[in-house]
């Protein structure tokens, strides 16, 4: 049986975590073995699915707090288990992955990029010259170089790189479960309280490069032109409770509903009318691939790669662009043949088993260390 190593940040709720989720939960388990190192203390929604079927989860401290003990730590690991592959989703982080996976004699070291930034990276001369140490150590020590879209893969490998040596893998969703209901609409729209209303709905964690900021700025206007309109935000994160004081000091918290991390997402985008989306910048964002097979207009910030334009549902605008045409085109936007739309999406790539299939092909083809 081979011994599979899943590195990821977390396993809160969101689009590479879930990447990251659904290839233990669809695994093989007669062929495979699979552990999960995540560098977050806290007991993350994801992880209690993985602990259900029986997958270990191991909690390091995060590698910034002191690489010397992150890389004593993981060798020990590394040594302990015998792993046959070691799948990083850590960006440049992923480097020392690849590093120690090759000296404990890891067959397969994959790095896997899911996106186009780091979230509040600060590009001091210091932190280039980390990037550029590990995108070669990534170069020399890996053997598969992953990008969840050409953008994605370009960023950590490197555009020359990734053309000759990477593959795109794109992240997929289940196109049967987010497709639109009517029913499911209705129940939403009534349990919510918003029958009548005009739902903008965003999803995302709570942090600086998901920009909820911007919208929330929106609403005042927004409801000037859409008495109506009412904000819908699911999610979580550090900034969630900051986001709230700013729906107050405007006095729109009635027009603001927070959720927090929900389980069923397909069934709150049913009850949504438009979709919002500014994020500062994105790899291969899972939500908007969700949106579109829910038949949902979405209004995005231009800085999403274009990989994800699968169809006439995308409207983007660019963040430096007036705040009216933002306001103008989520005011004017409506659902048009919503059912059309799980079909369209299931022929694009995009779906969950198409994902899942690239991933264990790699695997398949690695033999037992």
């Amino acid at each position: 049986m081979k011994k599979v190593l899943e590195i990821i940040g977390s396993l809160r709720i969101g689009g590479q975590e879930k990447v990251g989720r659904e290839i233990g939960l669809h695994i093989d388990r007669d062929k495979y073995e699979i552990d999960y190192l995540v560098f977050d203390e806290t007991k993350e929604p994801y992880e209690a699915d993985l602990e259900k079927v029986g997958i270990k989860v191991y909690h390091f401290p995060q590698p910034s707090n002191g690489y010397i003990q992150y890389l004593n730590n993981l060798r020990k690991l590394l040594d302990k288990n015998g792993y046959s592959i070691v799948h990083a989703h850590t960006m440049f982080n992923s480097g020392w992955a690849m590093l120690l996976a090759w000296i404990e004699k890891v067959p397969c070291r994959i790095s896997h990029s899911h996106s186009i930034k780091m979230v509040d990276y600060h590009y001091s001369i210091l932190a280039k010259a980390y990037q550029f140490a590990m995108q070669r150590l990534i170069h020399t020590f890996g053997t598969e170089f992953i990008g969840c879209g050409k953008s994605a893969g370009k960023w950590l490998f490197g555009k020359r790189f990734f053309m000759k040596h990477g593959r795109v893998v794109y992240n997929g969703i289940d196109t049967e479960k987010f497709g639109f209901s009517s029913a499911v609409r209705r129940e939403m729209r009534k349990k919510l309280h918003v029958e009548n209303k005009l739902v903008i709905g965003h999803a995302g964690h709570f942090m600086k490069v998901k920009n909820q900021h911007f919208l929330i700025s929106l609403m005042p206007e927004i409801l000037n032109q859409r008495p109506d309109a009412v904000l819908l935000l699911l999610g979580d994160g550090e900034l969630k409770e900051k986001s709230w004081e700013e729906c107050k000091k405007l006095g729109i918290e009635d027009k603001v509903i927070m959720t927090g991390n929900v389980c069923n997402v397909a069934d709150y985008l049913c009850a949504m009318d438009v979709f919002a989306f500014p994020s500062l910048y994105e790899g291969m964002p899972l939500s908007i691939i969700e949106v579109q097979c829910n038949g949902l207009p979405c209004i995005i910030s231009d800085t999403v790669p274009e990989d994800v334009f699968l169809t006439d549902l995308i409207r983007p605008l660019s963040l430096k662009s007036p705040k009216e045409n933002w306001i103008r085109e989520i005011c004017s936007a409506s659902r048009h043949d919503s059912e059309k739309y799980g079909k369209i999406m299931g022929e694009t790539g995009f779906d969950e088993s198409n994902m899942l299939r690239n991933i264990y092909e790699i695997y398949d083809s690695v033999q037992q260390h």
